[in-house]
Parts: structure tokens; sequence; C-alpha cells
């Protein structure tokens, strides 16, 4: 390549988390059983707290094929004295969260996201088995395919990352069922979108979840160790 031929800017990777405020009686309710009301909301703030720092982990060691953002899309909103206790990394933009349902918040983070970036991977707060490895996988598919995504056990899946915005990707899903992640390959063929997955992973939605946090964490016990 000639040396006065400007260079083509990088690829620019929008890393969307979607997360709700970790307060007692209002976050990961299904695991109050096992952790009571405060130990659920506070293992929800661990679990925000790690994948905050996976992403902006990669807002300064990043690949030199591309380039990382990272938006945090709050509920409520990041005025809302309910985020005062969650230690937000420099780097992260504060998006409001907007639509009635899952579906609609998903895909709002999405086409905003792709206002400014090539390609956009969207996640949400509670698998700790998604971290910056997994963050850098998405990425580099998404350089050879139109779609990735990281299914759980479940049924549904922890992260899914594309190139451009389809709607039938998020609406009419049954969200928090075990028919999300299969419905969800059928639209991306609908649609005409290559598709690349992952070994699927565990969401922490109830007691029997624990199990798959990291072992050091206390609540993997099943809050038998928890004071």
């Amino acid at each position: 390549m000639n040396s006065s031929e400007p260079s083509r800017p990088l690829p620019q990777v929008g890393i969307q988390i979607i997360a709700k405020a970790p307060l007692a009686g209002l976050a990961k309710t299904r695991l109050i059983p096992a952790l009571g009301a405060d130990g659920a909301a506070s293992l929800a703030k661990k679990m925000l707290t790690k994948i905050l720092q996976d992403g902006a982990s990669l807002l300064i060691d990043t690949p030199t094929e591309y380039r990382f953002s990272v938006n945090l899309w709050m509920t409520p909103s990041a005025q809302s004295p309910a985020w005062q206790s969650v230690e937000i990394p420099d780097g992260v933009g504060l998006c409001e969260q907007r639509g009635d349902d899952l579906g609609e918040r998903m895909g709002n983070a999405a086409v905003q996201g792709l206002v400014n970036t090539d390609a956009v991977i969207i996640i949400g707060s509670d698998c700790p088995e998604i971290n910056a490895s997994v963050l850098r996988w998405a990425a580099a598919e998404l350089q050879e395919h139109h779609a990735c995504m990281v299914p759980c056990a479940d049924g549904g899946y922890a992260l899914i990352g594309m190139r451009s915005y389809e709607s039938r990707l998020f609406t009419n899903i049954p969200w928090s069922t075990d028919k999300v992640a299969e419905l969800t390959r059928r639209r991306l063929l609908e649609c005409g979108m290559s598709y690349t997955e992952f070994t699927a992973v565990h969401d922490i939605d109830e007691a029997a979840d624990l199990q798959y946090l990291p072992p050091e964490w206390p609540e993997s016990k099943g809050g038998q160790s928890l004071v």
C-alpha cells in the first residue's frame, strides 16, 4: 500500500449491557428463597460489576483489528438514587432503557448502538460466564458473520451480536422461556443472516443456577456459607 494512502478506520464494536438497578426486593427475585432479598440484590450487584469491569477492560486491551465501546442501558435512569452503590468504570456510556418489554428494550439498544458502530453485542448482567474473552470472540465472529449468539442451557441466550438491525429478532419472542434461542435461530435464517454460536452457558436465575457461579463466590454454595 502506498504510504500516502490514508489507512481505513478500524471497525467499531459496541457492547450494550442491559441491566436494572440491583435493589433488594426487585433484583433477582427468584433467588430470594435461597439468598434472601439483600443477598439476591448483592449478587446482582456483583454480577453487574463483573461484566462492567470485563467490558471496560476491552476499552484498553483491544485487538488491533477493531475497537470497542461500552454502554450501560439502565432502568431506572442513571439519575436515580438506585444506582448510587454501583461503581461504573470510566469510559462506559450511560443510557436509559426504552421499551415496554425486553425485546423492545434490546431492539432499541441495538438500533441506537448501530448508529455509531459497525456491530453491536447485546448482553445482560446475570451470566458470569460471559467475560472479556467471550466478548472478544463475539467481536471477531462479527467480522466474518452477520450475527453471533451465546445460547443458555435453559433455552435462552446470554449474548447476541449483529452487524445490522432486524426487528424480527426482537418482536413476538416468548422471553424467559426455553423457546427463545431456537426461535431466534429461525429468525436469523429467515432474515438471511449468517451466524455462529458459542458453547452454551448458564444464566443465574434460580437457586439451582448458583452452582454455575465462580467457585470462589460464597453464593455458589447456594447461600449455605452466607451470614
